[in-house]
């Protein structure tokens, strides 16, 4: 299982880390054509974009990880006619929702986001991408229900960032609006889930068949769980973007575009851990089914060590270039430094709790997530409703970090308590001391680094950890033969 797992995230891996590197020297590209403030409405609308498609998904891509592998193996008509129940819906509700913000968006930018100019059509055009995306999130939910994950990896990824990229660099030539970036991501989205259903239908079973939503509807079971998952996924957004859309109504766009900017390079500390759950998600549903808790315990701390021991050395690396990377973006991203620092630092400690908020989902405590969340996002937007106008970015990265730490304890002592299984193993725990010196020496260091550095430096760094781990990383390697 370990070995089919990791095979399988080695996929999500290379495209993870594609489309990461791809992306970086893109919103480098973009942000020195359209400025930090302009950056700043994008990411304002993608979040307003973001939340409209969470809410209007109802907890569906939950419910096709979580039900759709079972039906596969004895059902293969019922999946077929659910995915395709699943698809009309993402399609109906989207195009609705776009209608409804055609005519609204300039009351929106108007009564929530204080009439930013130019904001309403940037609202407009973003909003596009919610029925694109849900039907995006439902045809990437069946590909991972299947462990499909090497097509989603070539389709959705390879391809689709590096046409996205390609055309962005031909555009931008011309223009200097960052609504054309909004109209380069449609096109390439649209593009690449047409290629993905036709792939699936033809390899896997027909999403185009006759259903009908009653078949859903009068599903006690699917029901449920789709309104656990639908809530769950609603406080879970809310809880994570809280801060992101009260920065948007309190601070100024350029703070906005500056604290997407730190976000992202603080990401590089989970999007391996992301792209893991993605593959994990089923296992731990299938594992916990059959209460084969051995193998999931073992397959937490494997797991957790896995990603902690290739992730936590690129945290070091981004803290010692860390004025390098952020003057690639604009020299006004040096005032934020300590602030990445802290988030950084943050993330390293967070991995240590691995796929914690996926154990919660799959293996039946999802109201107890539910609950965690609800009171993260309750307490997130009461503090930042009275810290960020007085203290701004501050308490805003602050706020960020305490409360990773706070969910990742309580899930851990929930999973602890109800399966009786944890991440932490002798390996990890090593692993994290060291890095306490590695990452106060990358803190205090000040260099002038050179175009060598930049190639020997973190080769360096991993040889360390590979070496000063080699038994562990040793035995983890001969678990995958």
């Amino acid at each position: 299982m370990l070995s089919l797992i990791l095979k399988q995230t080695n996929w999500s891996i290379i495209g993870a880390v594609f489309g990461f590197v791809i992306g970086f020297f893109i919103k480098i590209y973009i942000i020195d054509i359209v400025g930090l403030a302009d950056w700043g409405k994008y990411v304002i609308a993608q979040t307003f974009s973001s939340f409209s498609e969470t809410v209007l998904s109802i907890g569906i891509p939950f419910v096709i990880i979580k039900f759709i592998p079972g039906f596969v193996e004895n059902n293969i008509s019922k999946a077929s006619r659910l995915s395709s129940i699943f698809l009309k819906y993402a399609l109906l509700a989207g195009g609705f929702f776009i209608t409804i913000i055609y005519f609204s968006s300039d009351l929106v930018n108007q009564y929530v986001y204080n009439d930013i100019s130019g904001l309403d059509w940037i609202l407009f055009v973003m909003c596009i991408h919610v029925p694109i995306s849900m039907l995006f999130g439902v045809v990437i939910s069946l590909y991972r229900s299947v462990l499909r994950i090497k097509e989603i990896v070539i389709y959705g990824t390879l391809i689709s960032v590096t046409l996205r990229a390609i055309l962005t660099l031909i555009i931008f030539q011309f223009f200097d609006n960052i609504v054309h970036f909004i109209y380069v991501e449609i096109f390439t989205q649209i593009l690449v889930l047409f290629i993905l259903l036709y792939l699936f239908n033809k390899s896997e079973f027909s999403l185009f068949v006759k259903s009908n939503f009653k078949e859903v509807i009068n599903d006690d079971i699917l029901v449920d769980y789709g309104k656990k998952m639908f809530f769950n996924s609603i406080i879970a957004f809310i809880s994570g973007w809280a801060l992101s859309f009260i920065i948007s109504i309190t601070l100024s766009s350029e703070d906005v575009g500056a604290y997407n900017i730190l976000l992202s390079l603080a990401g590089l500390m989970t999007f391996l851990l992301i792209n893991l759950n993605k593959v994990f998600a089923p296992a731990i549903s299938k594992l916990y089914q059959e209460s084969n808790f051995l193998e999931l315990n073992r397959l937490y701390k494997k797991t957790t060590f896995f990603i902690n021991i290739l992730t936590i050395p690129l945290a070091i690396i981004i803290v010692i270039f860390a004025d390098e990377i952020l003057e690639l973006y604009t020299n006004d991203m040096l005032n934020y430094r300590e602030y990445l620092f802290f988030m950084l630092i943050g993330g390293v400690f967070s991995l240590a709790a691995g796929s914690s908020g996926t154990f919660m989902v799959m293996a039946g405590l999802e109201k107890k997530n539910l609950f965690i969340q609800i009171i993260r996002a309750s307490m997130i937007i009461i503090l930042s409703l009275f810290l960020i106008p007085l203290y701004g970015m501050r308490s805003v990265v602050i706020l960020y970090v305490s409360f990773m730490f706070l969910v990742n304890a309580i899930q851990l002592l929930y999973i602890y308590r109800f399966i009786k299984i944890s991440p932490f193993s002798r390996e990890l725990i090593l692993l994290l001391l060291i890095t306490v010196f590695g990452m106060y020496f990358a803190v205090n260091q000040e260099y002038n680094f050179g175009i060598l550095h930049f190639i020997f430096i973190p080769i360096i760094v991993y040889l360390l950890y590979f070496g000063l781990m080699f038994n562990s990383v040793r035995r983890l390697i001969r678990e995958l033969r």
